[in-house]
């Protein structure tokens, strides 16, 4: 492998703060408040189960990641880990996966950000709305990382700051404070808690499995954190009840205050977004507007995050001769301009189609992109299983802060994400129009790229771990 010089080197910029609030970026979005409608029309009142069973899966994930990277900081976070124990291919396809996967997802959430815009300003084109939120978020990241990283905390804290506000508002009109009637529980158990049954309930978690989607972001950024073994363990722990209380007691409040199917019968649009019509319950004013607000940050949120985790993904490939070789130059403050640049082609790949408007390719992205999640999942606890399979072998212990149950977690995580694969061929036939033919180019990909040139060996993570055990003073 390549010697990582000055101009390839990432600077450790991130706070503990910052990654806390970057690990959230991605799973709280757009899929919260505006398409939570969706996915309460497959289940009713059971959709609070139906999340609380994603989140746990989402959850086991988390500390998968935060395990590994815990002990491997290194650029790349769990793509160059997963090289490290699963071999070049399994590095190939784990980082070029969640490159690929996390650009495409930059575009929507510009395009995203561009339609809520035209809530407000109803004469601006789309195409020109994309470009200038991809302007700003790409400026974000071409600088240096203790921009981004501060740009992200104060959009993930408004975030943060909406769910909160919102639920208690939520939970005082359903206790009958501030002059309301009290609503109680009723809603929850008119027509049946289960109105569509167990499959219902199950449907429901399979889709609600893509709004945790960006949780990966947690390892990318410990190789640009400034204490890694504190930071990447306590971002995981704070996303734990952060996402049950956020996910779970949103929709709970959703379905609290009135009935599953006045919910369900949404156009997904920002006035028929659950929370605006909650918020209109509880007498917010202009509660359209404000959510607006909250989905425009939401949006260019995430968009801030996917990008920062695409750029670094393709950085760490570059380095290992797996992208173009100007993807692994870093400037003065150790930003990868060329790996940003290239990561923002998903941006003008949105720019191009809310031009064309081809609503079909749109759709054949957005299927690529939630099939890459779950292959992004199954890679993610493969090379868990492996690296503490090598690393009991080699006599190492287990990290402090480690994914518990394993190796049991990791079959029931992976057996879940291919029965949500096989069922995605129901629920979603566009993730695999579109998903299984991006799987075969991936492996094609690797295929062709390998008897093109002579890649070099992955990093030898678990060589350096001994080494630097027989290093420390209780070992010598």
């Amino acid at each position: 492998m390549e010697d990582v010089n000055e101009e390839s080197q990432l600077q450790r910029g991130l706070t503990s703060g910052q990654v806390a609030m970057i690990a959230l970026s991605g799973a709280l979005g757009t899929g919260l408040f505006l398409g939570s409608g969706s996915v309460i029309s497959y289940a009713g009142p059971a959709t609070v189960i139906s999340y609380a069973l994603a989140g746990s899966l989402a959850l086991a994930i988390v500390w998968a990641l935060a395990e590994m990277v815990t002990v491997h900081p290194v650029p790349g976070g769990h793509g160059t880990v997963a090289a490290a124990y699963l071999g070049r291919f399994g590095g190939f396809v784990t980082r070029w996966n969640f490159a690929i996967t996390m650009m495409v997802a930059v575009g929507a959430e510009v395009v995203a950000s561009a339609t809520y815009l035209t809530y407000w300003f109803p004469s601006l084109p789309l195409w020109l709305g994309t470009i200038l939120c991809s302007v700003f978020i790409g400026a974000l990241n071409m600088f240096s990382v203790h921009l981004y990283g501060s740009s992200e905390y104060w959009f993930s804290m408004i975030k943060v700051v909406a769910i909160v506000v919102f639920i208690l508002l939520g939970l005082a009109v359903v206790a009958g404070l501030g002059g309301h009637d009290a609503v109680g529980a009723r809603y929850l158990t008119e027509g049946g808690f289960l109105p569509k049954g167990v499959t219902g309930m199950l449907a429901a978690a399979c889709m609600a499995v893509f709004a945790f989607g960006g949780i990966e972001n947690v390892s990318v950024g410990a190789a640009e954190s400034a204490n890694p073994a504190r930071d990447i363990p306590r971002a995981a722990h704070t996303m734990i009840w952060r996402l049950l209380i956020f996910y779970v007691g949103a929709i709970l409040v959703v379905l609290m205050l009135q009935p599953w199917t006045e919910t369900a019968a949404v156009a997904g649009t920002v006035e028929q977004s659950p929370f605006v019509k909650v918020l209109e319950i509880t007498g917010v004013a202009g509660a359209s507007h404000v959510m607006n607000a909250v989905l425009i940050v939401a949006a260019l949120s995430a968009a801030n995050g996917c990008l920062y985790s695409s750029s670094r993904m393709f950085h760490a490939l570059a380095v290992d001769h797996e992208a173009p070789r100007f993807a692994s130059r870093t400037n003065a403050k150790g930003a990868p301009r060329g790996a940003v640049a290239l990561a923002m082609c998903g941006m003008a790949l949105a720019a191009a189609l809310a031009i064309l408007s081809p609503g079909n390719v749109f759709m054949w992205l957005y299927g690529m992109a939630t099939i890459g999640i779950l292959v992004t999942w199954v890679m993610v606890m493969s090379t868990h299983l492996v690296f503490r399979r090598k690393r009991a072998r080699a006599g190492l212990p287990l990290p402090v802060n480690r994914l518990w149950g394993s190796p049991v977690t990791n079959v029931v995580v992976l057996a879940a994400s291919l029965a949500i694969f096989v069922s995605l061929y129901w629920l979603m036939p566009i993730a695999w129009y579109a998903g299984v033919p991006y799987i075969l180019a991936l492996s094609g990909g690797y295929w062709l790229l390998s008897r093109s040139r002579e890649l070099p060996e992955p990093r030898d993570l678990l060589a350096e771990s001994l080494a630097q055990a027989e290093a420390t003073p209780e070992n010598r």
